[in-house]
């Protein structure tokens, strides 16, 4: 996959396997058209770079009615008040980035005291061996941003439990979605991992306990595991990168 399409070019090919599909979050190509359709079904929508890294450039629209739109973008939000506006303003944020945008249905994600939460779920295998999660931890978006990318948005990380038995999630046991994280991350790394041995799932949690598939990176950061007080995780990492 080319830099430029890599975001979609992991949805499409994750689409592709039916244990995977359902936690897909719809995602299309930017367009004006396809803006106002997605907002049409979704009432709010995020919109990333597809060679992107980092948090950098993603941007949240929600529709409020009465031809009104908040536009987040970073720590600052912008309400405008028409269609025309909205895109004159959107159009200027995705014209400085060096690939394409996506738009993809903005999940209502599990909340820490109030900010979201991300799961990262890193995936790894020995040149034959089967993939294996080697480490999961919880990333909480710094105060008045919508990414949780931890550098970017000065948030911090937690063990996956503790972040879900002290966010809004309700409806399942905490144990049972980390069940799901990582059976989803691991039919996802088969699917895609064809000539990787690691994967880094940015992964998400709704208020419903239901696991979603943000997106994966393959040079994921690993030194967010030894912001955990518990450094197992990222001893097994550093094992598994050994040759």
């Amino acid at each position: 996959m080319t830099k430029i399409g890599y975001k979609w070019g992991v949805h499409r090919t994750l689409m592709g396997d039916r244990r995977v599909k359902s936690a897909l979050p719809e995602t299309v190509w930017f367009s004006e058209e396809n803006l106002w359709s997605m907002l049409k079904r979704h009432k709010t929508v995020i919109l990333k770079p597809s060679g992107g890294t980092g948090g950098w450039g993603v941007i949240r629209v929600r529709d409020l009615g009465g031809h009104w739109f908040e536009i987040h973008s970073g720590p600052r939000k912008r309400i405008v008040s028409n269609r025309k506006t909205a895109f004159t303003s959107i159009s200027s944020i995705t014209r400085s980035a060096s690939s394409r945008y996506l738009i993809q249905r903005c999940i209502d994600l599990a909340t820490f005291r109030g900010a979201p939460i991300d799961i990262r779920v890193m995936v790894q295998r020995k040149r034959s061996t089967p993939w294996t999660v080697t480490g999961h931890l919880a990333k909480i978006a710094g105060k008045g941003y919508i990414v949780t990318n931890v550098a970017l948005s000065k948030g911090f990380v937690l063990p996956v439990r503790q972040a879900l038995k002290g966010s809004n999630m309700s409806g399942r046991p905490v144990q049972a979605v980390i069940r799901d994280l990582c059976d989803t991350a691991l039919w996802s790394a088969q699917r895609l991992g064809r000539f990787s041995t690691v994967v880094g799932f940015d992964m998400g949690v709704d208020v419903n306990g239901r696991v979603w598939m943000i997106e994966a990176n393959p040079k994921p950061a690993i030194s967010l595991f030894l912001k955990l007080k518990d450094k197992s995780m990222y001893r097994t990492i550093m094992a598994y990168m050994k040759r």
